[in-house]
């Protein structure tokens, strides 16, 4: 009798907590873009940002960050067909690596692009980490998941 009222009570808990659980999680088609804040926090730590680059940056990353979410809803809505997105996301990637190159040093801007491709390959996606943000990191792309450059720590 006891192990029936334990097992019950078991699989009570069980079934209460798998749709809790499942609340939380993206549906199969949303993939939650990292904030442009999470992404400039992710930038300052990788990077070694100063406060005048933070400066410079932060708008950088706040305005591509915006178009890349533009142009992923634009997708989703089905008003904007793979190809298109495609290039467009390029050509907001290479704009926005011209923009970052006047604020980073050589140094720094090869280090966010392997930001940048390291989370690419680890979302499995071709979109620009976490910290789904800035260049692959905007739109997909700093926080979560999305490698440090030359710093591997924390992934």
């Amino acid at each position: 009798m006891l192990m029936k009222t334990i097992y019950a009570f078991i699989m009570g808990l069980f079934f209460i907590t798998i749709p809790v659980y499942a609340q939380d999680q993206p549906s199969g088609g949303e993939h939650q873009l990292p904030s442009a804040a999470d992404i400039v926090a992710k930038m300052q730590s990788k990077l070694n940002l100063t406060q005048d680059q933070i400066a410079a940056v932060s708008p950088i990353i706040e305005k591509y960050t915006s178009k890349r979410e533009v142009l992923r809803q634009s997708m989703l809505d089905g008003t904007a067909d793979k190809d298109s997105m495609r290039s467009q996301m390029k050509q907001l990637k290479e704009d926005e690596k011209q923009e970052l190159s006047q604020v980073l040093s050589a140094d720094q801007l090869g280090q966010w692009e392997q930001m940048q491709s390291r989370r690419k390959h680890s979302d499995g996606q071709s979109q620009p980490d976490k910290v789904e943000g800035t260049g692959n990191i905007g739109a997909g792309n700093i926080g979560g998941g999305e490698a440090g450059g030359g710093n591997t720590q924390g992934q």
